[in-house]
């Protein structure tokens, strides 16, 4: 947030060039602007040849803006013209401090950074570079912001420094708090100066600024991208960079393990000085001009090669804001606290919002991979009271790989001691350095495995252990440090929380899954019961036609071979052969009746009808049912409309539909002990082109499901009965034009309802 600057006391307000109107008179050009800091060149209107850098804040000085100018300019007695851009003045202005300093001319070197430089300018600007980062650890300084754009390449060839507003003193550097504010620019930080190992900064941590900037210059671009300040730190502590041969064939070897000596994870690992760098490039440069070429440097080739896990450079297009942001000098109050809080709480909302088992892991493995700065881990979850290895994650290629897998961990996975002892005690386990650890440095995966540190985490719920996390890295020692653990176990318990929910949530799925395979089981035996009780029933109504034909036809049998019997007698009986050929013609027409009838049921055919009366039809079945009616002791009324209005059909089949109606009513109360069984007939007239005729009883009723479904074919909820009363009566109905539907009756039972269309 920008505020309103005060000068300090002491505030130079300018004399010379720069007294009062002093803005009038200059000319100014804008060199580069390095996140909320502008550089200008500013020259004299009168005299051009006279010039100056000019540093301001965009916008407005914020406090932090305002003491990095200030600091700037109090180390004016410090900072020589022969290796730095030497402070001049400070002047106050509306907008803040505006720090001057001298200007040597030429450019800054961050224009370089677009596209690789030629191995002997790229030497004639790294012994420049490596110069004043030596004269700056000679007059007791810690830079804590090496990068290009601080590198300037003078007019006179001499490459300076400048940007020295977040440097420390060398010699009080050591007695820093361990989480003081994060300083520097992201991309090119050390571990250390990230706060993510347990050492303080010191002149190492520039000269790997100082080697992200070479490999920069080589390569034309960074060994590792990132997007935010989590994943730059990710990369800083866990991801080897590749070797710089793999971008640019024309590198020599030792010059490529010159660089990647430079940004080796382990600050003992580097050059411990700029004095002994600046000794090997000018070592290269002479070997460079005499050969074209750089032999050796008797540098350790295994030690500082690269890994092949690098990058493809066009498939990881970056956004240009992400890639601006980690250029520019940054603080970060609260260092890496702040980093860890921030992460933390994305880490636990995300997780906290998957339910997807598979996914979950995923999940939590990356994010704890990078939080952690790990390089490998393993997720192992308990089952039936015994570890599983659920996953493992892995720096590779494409930053980091993550595999669900299933199988009981052994002593080629992980080290067995540390996940038995945290087992056993639930209580996180750390080991530091692994080469130097008594107790656990023996175990078989640690003697064989090249790791550095390890930490291992146990999952809790409520209580009871669930799972337990387990992270190395192989190339640095002390990177989970105590800080980093308490914060990881935070994200450990959300994780536990996470994945009992994820499996309940799992569970369920399988078991509603379990229960829908279990319906369409059920849904298919049903349909098959359905088809198999279809073919009964079709079964039993063939044997019911064949009962009823066979009858005539076994008479006509039985007539033929006694008509033959009469006339094969020595004295022929033609009478009696005469008798029986007369049956057996009976016989025939009756069963000629009996196929014509089925057919006109199943054609729904229309010959034979005639006006009636609705009421004749009720009447008559009535009368035909009385008898059966009273013997079940069933009150059996009639309220018969008085409309003399007709309809046209078969009065056999409209009978058949009354008769079924009221025996099915008869039938459904006599099941039951019903203290009143009462039956109602009931024909009207709506309108003056329908007649409505219903059949009420108090019976036990139909269920709600099957009222669709006793009209089906087949459909019966009787012991006894095919299913069939009810479909024909329908068929019936509908043959005449009219409708047949069920509905509960007022008083409990079931009324049953059809309409005919009046005779016109």
């Amino acid at each position: 947030m920008s505020s309103a600057y005060n000068a300090p006391v002491g505030l130079m307000s300018g004399s010379g060039p720069f007294g009062p109107g002093w803005q009038d008179q200059l000319v100014w050009t804008l060199l580069l602007t390095d996140g909320a800091l502008s550089h200008y060149r500013v020259r004299l209107a009168a005299d051009p040849q006279q010039h100056w850098r000019i540093v301001r804040a965009v916008g407005g000085a914020t406090d932090d803006i305002a003491r990095r100018l200030v600091h700037e300019f109090g180390l004016a007695d410090r900072l020589l013209p022969g290796w730095s851009l030497q402070p001049l003045a400070l002047l106050s202005s509306e907008t803040g401090p505006l720090l001057v300093l001298s200007d040597p001319g030429g450019q800054s070197l961050h224009e370089l950074a677009d596209q690789p430089v030629s191995i002997e300018r790229f030497l004639h600007l790294a012994i420049g570079a490596a110069t004043a980062l030596f004269e700056t650890h000679a007059n007791g300084l810690l830079h804590r912001d090496i990068k290009p754009c601080n590198l300037i390449e003078g007019a006179d060839g001499v490459v300076r420094l400048s940007g020295f507003g977040l440097s420390v003193d060398a010699y009080t550097a050591a007695a820093l708090p361990i989480s003081d504010s994060i300083c520097g620019t992201l991309a090119y930080m050390s571990p250390e100066q990230a706060r993510r190992v347990e050492r303080h900064a010191d002149q190492r941590s520039d000269l790997y600024a100082l080697g992200m900037t070479f490999y920069e210059w080589l390569a034309g671009r960074l060994p590792f991208e990132a997007l935010d300040a989590v994943e730059w730190v990710y990369c800083h502590v866990a991801r080897q960079p590749p070797a710089l041969t793999e971008f640019r064939g024309d590198i020599p070897q030792p010059l490529s393990q010159l660089v990647l000596k430079l940004i080796a994870k382990n600050p003992d690992d580097r050059y411990q000085s700029a004095g002994s760098l600046l000794a090997d490039l000018r070592s290269c440069k002479c070997q460079w001009r005499q050969f074209k070429d750089i032999p050796d440097l008797g540098l350790d080739p295994d030690k500082h090669r690269g890994s092949a896990w690098g990058q493809d450079r066009t498939a990881q297009t970056r956004h240009q804001e992400a890639m601006l942001a980690s250029r520019t000098s940054v603080v970060i109050p609260g260092g890496q606290d702040t980093l860890d809080l921030t992460s933390v709480m994305k880490a636990a909302q995300a997780l906290s919002e998957e339910t997807d088992q598979d996914r979950l892991i995923e999940m939590l493995m990356s994010t704890t991979i990078m939080h952690a700065g790990a390089q490998r881990a393993l997720l192992l979850l308990v089952k039936n009271d015994a570890p599983i290895i659920c996953a493992t994650g892995q720096s590779c290629a494409t930053g980091l790989e993550v595999q669900l897998v299933q199988h009981a961990p052994g002593k080629h996975h992980l080290p067995l001691s540390i996940l038995y002892r945290v087992m056993r005690t639930h209580q996180r386990l750390v080991v530091d350095d692994v080469s130097v650890d008594d107790y656990f440095g023996d175990d078989e995966y640690l003697a064989k495995a090249p790791v550095r540190s390890a930490l291992c985490l146990p999952l809790l719920q409520q209580g009871q252990l669930i799972g337990v996390l387990y992270l190395e890295n192989n190339l640095a020692a002390g990177v989970f440090t105590v800080g980093r653990t308490g914060v990881l176990e935070l994200l450990a318990g959300q994780a536990a929380i996470s994945l009992e929910t994820a499996r309940l949530h799992h569970q369920l799925k399988e078991e509603n899954a379990r229960r829908q395979d279990i319906e369409t089981a059920l849904h298919n035996a049903r349909a098959k019961l359905a088809q198999v009780s279809q073919v009964t029933v079709m079964g039993e109504l063939a044997a019911s036609i064949a009962h009823e034909i066979n009858q005539p036809l076994a008479s006509m049998v039985s007539n033929a071979a006694a008509s033959l019997r009469w006339l094969n007698r020595a004295t022929p009986q033609i009478g009696e052969a005469m008798s029986g050929l007369r049956d057996i013609v009976q016989e025939g027409r009756r069963a000629g009746e009996i196929v014509n009838a089925l057919q006109s049921l199943a054609r729904q055919g229309t010959h034979q009808r005639r006006r009636l009366l609705i009421n004749d039809v009720i009447r008559h079945v009535v009368t035909l049912t009385l008898v059966e009616v009273e013997q079940q002791r069933v009150l059996m009324t009639t309220h018969l409309t008085p409309s003399p209005l007709q309809v046209i059909g078969s009065g056999v089949q409209l009978q058949q539909v009354v008769l079924n109606l009221i025996l099915n009513a008869v039938d459904a109360m006599s099941a039951g002990d019903h203290v009143l069984r009462r039956l109602s007939i009931t024909s009207d007239v709506v309108g003056s082109d329908c007649l409505v005729v219903s059949v009420e009883d108090t019976g036990p009723g139909i269920d709600h499901e099957n009222q669709d479904k006793v009209f089906n074919a087949f459909f019966t909820t009787k012991d006894k009965g095919m299913g069939m009363g009810l479909a024909i009566c329908r068929s019936i109905i509908h043959a005449h034009g009219g409708q047949l539907y069920v509905m509960p009756a007022r008083y409990g039972g079931t009324t049953f309802v059809f309409t005919l269309p009046a005779a016109v």
